[in-house]
């Protein structure tokens, strides 16, 4: 049977040279978006460029440049997973203000299956694609884009459980709350408060894969599956090239700006939730001030060289003039919080009363700020 639209094979305006080329880049943005093990509801069933990073395994190596400082356990680490300093990137955090705090879930969570509705749809088109244009090189780089796309789903799904794994075992570490402030390579420094299990086993190691010996398979298998498509895209019809280009360039931009992605944690079992300090000016010491610290975790700081020793008596005048806004503002919004809820209870006008009290406590901490 001849193919339908096999008239097509023959529209060819122009030619793209070295095609494969292409699926090469954007290799650092793909790394560190697929790296941080976060799931996207959109695109994550869909071919994206820089596909060698997942057979290489690139996405899970450690990164340099970060150093967690361990303030309740006074710990400094040099050595962060690969998952977790990619995630910390990809979040974009304030400019030292912004606040992660972990926990895990007593129930797991389970994500839609709108990504894979989406991802079988748009790959069986590209496949119909193929075989109406009667383009058999066309069809082995779909065929080639699919597999590349369920191998990269499984060495993802792997590193998740092992995190889950790494975040449920308290045999050797408890799962009590420590304060950790973290500078990234880029300059940033973000707080991070998690239970003691989750930043050992988690933050700090690697969790191990569950069956290596799988995972070198399909490693091996996602090469075959990338160095087919980088052969097989090229000698394609033009029209099913630019149907792959397409789709793979807008799941790739989607990926590297995180629209999808779902930010409230990571696998089954952990979460996390996100705040920004209300006083953003980005300061160094209204960052320390976040972390309510006592004279002996002062003095391990100065041991750390991120406070300058006490004689600098400006600085500590500063820092202390902050440590004293912030006690005051969460004072604000307790005592906020405390009262919404009696004006809930004793008014059927709580939602105004709510709305009122909220624009007093934005003047409060504004007030705060401007001392």
């Amino acid at each position: 049977m001849a193919a339908p639209l096999k008239h097509w094979r023959s529209w060819s305006p122009f030619r793209l040279d070295a095609l494969g080329l292409l699926t090469m880049l954007g290799a650092d943005e793909m790394s560190r978006e697929i790296g941080s093990l976060s799931a996207n509801t959109l695109v994550s069933w869909m071919s994206l460029l820089g596909g060698n990073v997942v057979p290489s395994d690139a996405f899970v190596a450690p990164l340099h440049g970060y150093t967690l400082y361990n303030i309740s356990d006074a710990i400094q680490s040099t050595s962060l997973a690969g998952w977790f300093s990619r995630w910390l990137l990809a979040q974009h955090p304030s400019q030292n203000t912004s606040l992660f705090v972990w926990s895990t879930r007593s129930y797991p969570r389970h994500h839609g299956h709108r990504a894979l509705a989406i991802g079988t749809i748009v790959n069986t088109c590209i496949l119909a694609l193929s075989l109406l244009v009667g383009d058999y090189y066309g069809l082995a780089s779909a065929l080639c884009m699919d597999f590349g796309i369920i191998i990269r789903a499984y060495l993802v799904a792997q590193n998740r459980d092992a995190i889950d794994r790494a975040a449920a075992d308290t045999s050797i570490h408890s799962h009590d709350l420590v304060r950790t402030f973290i500078i990234l390579a880029n300059g940033k420094a973000t707080t991070v408060i998690a239970p003691r299990n989750v930043v050992v086993n988690c933050f700090l190691s690697t969790p191990k894969i569950a069956h290596p010996t799988f995972y070198a398979i399909a490693r091996a298998m996602g090469w075959f599956a990338f160095v087919g498509l980088i052969v097989t895209v090229g000698q394609a019809v033009l029209v099913v090239q630019i149907a792959i280009i397409i789709v793979t360039v807008s799941a790739t931009v989607l990926t590297a700006f995180g629209i999808g992605t779902v930010g409230d944690g990571v696998g089954k079992s952990l979460q996390v939730a996100r705040s920004e300090h209300p006083n953003r000016h980005g300061r160094r010491g209204e960052a320390y001030a976040m972390l309510h610290l006592n004279k002996e975790e002062e003095d391990t700081m100065i041991d750390w060289a991120l406070f300058p020793q006490r004689r600098n008596q400006n600085w500590w005048n500063q820092y202390r003039t902050y440590k004293a806004i912030d006690s005051k503002i969460i004072d604000v919004f307790e005592d906020s919080a405390t009262e919404e809820k009696t004006l809930k209870a004793s008014s059927f006008r709580g939602s105004t009363l709510t709305e009122e009290k909220s624009a007093a406590t934005t003047a409060k901490v504004q007030e705060l700020k401007t001392e």
